[in-house]
């Protein structure tokens, strides 16, 4: 996450010290930590709220920033993340005025009882049903 967060950083002519936040992927401390100390990232820019949530995306440890007021109107953000150790990014968001959400929804999500991968297989049957699906 460091070598591709200080690749987009350099392609867009930036440094860290140009972040006004930085939200890695919430894996695991010892890999944010990590992270931020190879990018010299002061610490009151790297973002972290595992310890509250466990394992969560960037977009939601960035979710809980901007509802926080960690992030400022005009703000630069790295947001770098991995997964499943093949793959890894980083992203780069200039954020815009707007800081506080315009509104809240008090809609209720309805109950399920399958999980993740069932909803993907059954998904995936309805848009392959020729095809035959393993686990």
């Amino acid at each position: 996450m460091a070598k591709a967060s200080q690749k987009v950083l350099a392609e867009a002519n930036l440094t860290v010290d140009d972040m006004g936040l930085v939200v890695p992927l919430q894996a695991n401390l010892r890999i944010i930590e990590a992270v931020g100390k190879k990018l010299g990232a002061p610490e009151q820019k790297l973002f972290a709220n595992i310890e509250r949530y466990g394992n969560v995306s960037a977009a939601t440890a960035l979710v809980e920033a901007v509802e926080e007021g960690y992030v400022k109107p005009g703000a630069n953000i790295l947001v770098p993340a991995f997964g499943a150790g093949l793959t890894w990014s980083s992203h780069l968001i200039s954020w815009g005025e707007r800081v506080k959400p315009l509104g809240t929804n008090d809609v209720d999500l309805p109950p399920c009882d399958k999980s993740g991968l069932e909803l993907v297989q059954s998904y995936l049957a309805q848009q392959r049903p020729h095809q035959g699906i393993t686990d």
